[in-house]
C-alpha cells in the first residue's frame, strides 16, 4: 500500500508556538484516518514535527509557515509516482533541497541536489546507491534512490514515517482552532501509532 505524507521540523520551538502559528488546536481524541486525512504534532525534544496527509502541506501549504519560526527541516513523499523530497532551511531560507522524482527524470537514479547540504548525504547516497546496483540498478523492482531524501531529513532531526518502534511514537491530533471534533472511528495510522 502506498501513501503520501509532508511533514516539517522546527528545532527549539514549544508546542504552543507551532499550534499558535498553524491556527490549530489540540484535539482531545485521535482525528480519524490520521496521516490519511489529518495534521499531529510530534515532540521529538529539541524538533517540534507537524505531520499532514498531504503531501504538499510543507512546502506550498499550512505548514509552509513553520520554517521561519527556526532552523527546520522539510520532508515530502508520495508513494504512489515513488516521488520525495526534503529542504532545509535557515531564518525561513530554503538553504538546500534534495528530489528523487523517477518518473518525470525518466530514471529510478534520479536525484536533483541543490544548494549546501548536509555533509552526510553523501553516505547516504552512497550507501542507497550500492543498494539499488546490488538489486539489478534500473532493472530492479524496487527504488531505494527514493530513500535519500527521507533519510537525509532524519539524519537531522530524528523522525522517518515507518522507521524504528512505530507503536511508540506519541502524537497530538491538531484540528484547527474553533472546529468539531471529529466523532468517526479511527482510522488504520491512528491505531498503528496510538495517538493521544
Amino acid at each position: 500500500m502506498g501513501f503520501s505524507h509532508s511533514w516539517v521540523a522546527v528545532q527549539g520551538l514549544s508546542a504552543e508556538r507551532v499550534m499558535e502559528v498553524l491556527g490549530m488546536e489540540a484535539s482531545p481524541a485521535p482525528r480519524p484516518g490520521l496521516f490519511m486525512d489529518g495534521v499531529a504534532l510530534i515532540d521529538l525534544a529539541d524538533w517540534q514535527l507537524v505531520i499532514s496527509d498531504n503531501d504538499e502541506d510543507a512546502f506550498e501549504g499550512r505548514l509552509s509557515k513553520l520554517p521561519p519560526l527556526g532552523p527546520a527541516v522539510a520532508c515530502r513523499i508520495n508513494e504512489h509516482v515513488m516521488y520525495s523530497e526534503a529542504r532545509g532551511y535557515q531564518a525561513g531560507e530554503n538553504i538546500w533541497s534534495v528530489v528523487h522524482d523517477p518518473n518525470g527524470d525518466e530514471s529510478l537514479y534520479s536525484l536533483k541536489i541543490s544548494g549546501n547540504p548536509p555533509e552526510q548525504l553523501e553516505a547516504i547516497v552512497r550507501d542507497v546507491k550500492a543498494a539499488q546496483d546490488s538489486q539489478g540498478g534500473e532493472e530492479a523492482d524496487v527504488d531505494f534512490i527514493f530513500d535519500v531524501a527521507p533519510k537525509l531529513a532524519e539524519s537531522i532531526c530524528g523522525f522517518m514515517l515507518g522507521e524504528g518502534e512505530l507503536e511508540a511514537i506519541r502524537y497530538t491530533s491538531l484540528k484547527p482552532i474553533g472546529s468539531p471534533e471529529p466523532t468517526e472511528k479511527r482510522g488504520f495510522f491512528a491505531r498503528l501509532f496510538g495517538g493521544s
